[in-house]
């Protein structure tokens, strides 16, 4: 790298440095920048990443891997070859390395790391109680859930096998109802790309991921293998994450009530089961598994069970097949990955924060069901 080139990097590094300290000592500085920066700038982007059908920030990923990988390699005979054709290789492959690792570490300064400290959906928008709520509070939700979720599990259209079908679209109604959204919270406000359904789905299966939002690309990508309940909530979620909206739990309570506010019944029966494990497993703790107790609630019924899954038997059967690691290392390594990259931005629960969407439900609620 040339010097002026190098110290042009040198600055643009530091620059980027500091509007990240910034961020993580100055709220006010993300409120701002969320408010009227990143509208213009997230929503830019998402245009250019939407001109392509597939999903470019799983691509992107696919090529930040070989060009490691090309660079390992270069690197290695770099050692073992002491020639001048191998130190040119060598130091074309380092340069651009260097260049993309400083666009990459600006895109995710402007499209993650400063959202991750600015103020959460409940600061904006909800009054939370300072004391906190009783078991027989969270029981309301927890029935309330359940109720809804018993007597729509009968009215939704299924095959032959009793499996969930869906002939909506589920792309222009999560954007319609995110739209809808933006009408009752601001920050929600403004345009959303078409959600992209991720190619490697099985492999992200494996990683029991559900989603993903690419900073880098500005997209809202969705897992296509798993079970069709999952996908409305899914994808509300993470439209969510494009409008600055990166904690896990507040992106769940806004894919919940983008969900079950929705004339589509699909949709709403997709949110109340997007929070069900998180609410019943709360309600269990707060009871301490009392087998009386919990008689005393409205049962979950056998068909919410049984479309209480992730994949089906038959899309675990297909990944499995296909598998080239196991899945329990997958979804080692991905959790990993995950509660590291959230406790870096300053998320001390790491992949406990999903469920932190029982308190945001909580707040929500209080005064309507309570």
């Amino acid at each position: 790298m040339k010097r002026r080139r190098k110290w042009l990097w040198i600055v643009l590094f530091i620059l980027a440095a500091v509007i990240n300290l910034i961020a993580w000592t100055s709220k006010a500085f993300c409120d701002f920048y969320i408010s009227h920066i990143f509208p213009f700038l997230g929503t830019a982007y998402s245009r250019v990443t939407a001109v392509f059908p597939f999903s470019a920030g799983e691509w992107m990923l696919a090529a930040a891997v070989l060009l490691l990988s090309v660079l390992l390699v270069s690197g290695v005979l770099r050692l073992l070859i002491r020639r001048t054709w191998t130190a040119k290789v060598f130091q074309a492959l380092w340069n651009s390395f260097c260049w993309i690792f400083l666009l990459f570490f600006w895109i995710m300064t402007c499209n993650c790391f400063i959202q991750y400290h600015a103020s959460t959906f409940e600061e904006k928008y909800i009054t939370a109680r300072a004391g906190g709520y009783t078991a027989a509070e969270l029981a309301a939700v927890r029935d309330h859930i359940v109720k809804n979720l018993n007597e729509m599990s009968g009215q939704l259209e299924r095959d032959g096998r009793g499996q969930l079908i869906y002939d909506g679209d589920l792309h222009e109604t999560a954007i319609a109802e995110m739209i809808r959204m933006g009408s009752v919270y601001d920050q929600l406000r403004g345009y959303y790309p078409q959600p992209k359904r991720i190619f490697f789905s099985d492999f992200l299966s494996q990683t029991h991921m559900m989603g993903y939002y690419f900073p880098f690309s500005m997209e809202a990508n969705y897992n296509s293998t798993m079970y069709v309940v999952n996908m409305p909530s899914t994808v509300c979620h993470e439209l969510a994450h494009l409008k600055g909206f990166l904690r896990e739990d507040e992106a769940n309570l806004i894919g919940y009530l983008a969900c079950v506010d929705s004339q589509d019944l699909f949709f709403q029966y997709s949110g109340y089961m997007g929070v069900l494990n998180y609410v019943e497993n709360e309600f269990l703790r707060s009871i301490g598994r009392d087998a009386k107790e919990y008689r005393k609630h409205p049962a979950i019924s056998e068909q919410v069970w049984a479309d209480n899954i992730f994949l089906t038997d038959e899309a675990w059967e297909k990944v499995e097949e296909k598998a080239v690691v196991s899945t329990q290392t997958a979804k080692n390594a991905s959790r990993a990955v995950t509660t590291a990259t959230l406790k870096m931005n300053g998320v001390k629960e790491g992949m406990q924060s999903y469920e932190g969407v029982v308190k945001l439900l909580l707040d929500y609620y209080d005064g309507i069901l309570f």
